[in-house]
């Protein structure tokens, strides 16, 4: 089974949107222009899922898609990688 946290409750407003709440943006790296896919589970169940704005990856601080790497699990580009080393 898997583990669910409850975050919030919202409400569908009259154009049938619903805001996600800023905290699981930031804790998922969701922003503007980012688009997610929605999957039918059950009759009171919906997930979210990120959909691959790029064919490859992005870095977490400038979203370029080139030359990434992954870093305790984020992907930094070298240009940022650099910075973070020039401090």
């Amino acid at each position: 089974m898997v583990s669910m946290e409850r975050l919030c409750s919202r409400t569908i407003d009259e154009l049938g949107r619903v805001v996600l709440p800023s905290e699981l943006r930031k804790k998922y790296n969701w922003g503007v222009g980012d688009s997610l896919s929605l999957y039918y589970v059950d009759s009171n169940t919906l997930m979210l899922q990120l959909a691959e704005k790029y064919p490859g990856q992005k870095c977490v601080f400038c979203g370029t898609t080139e030359a990434t790497k992954t870093i305790n699990g984020k992907d930094i580009c070298g240009k940022c990688t650099e910075d973070i080393k020039a401090g």
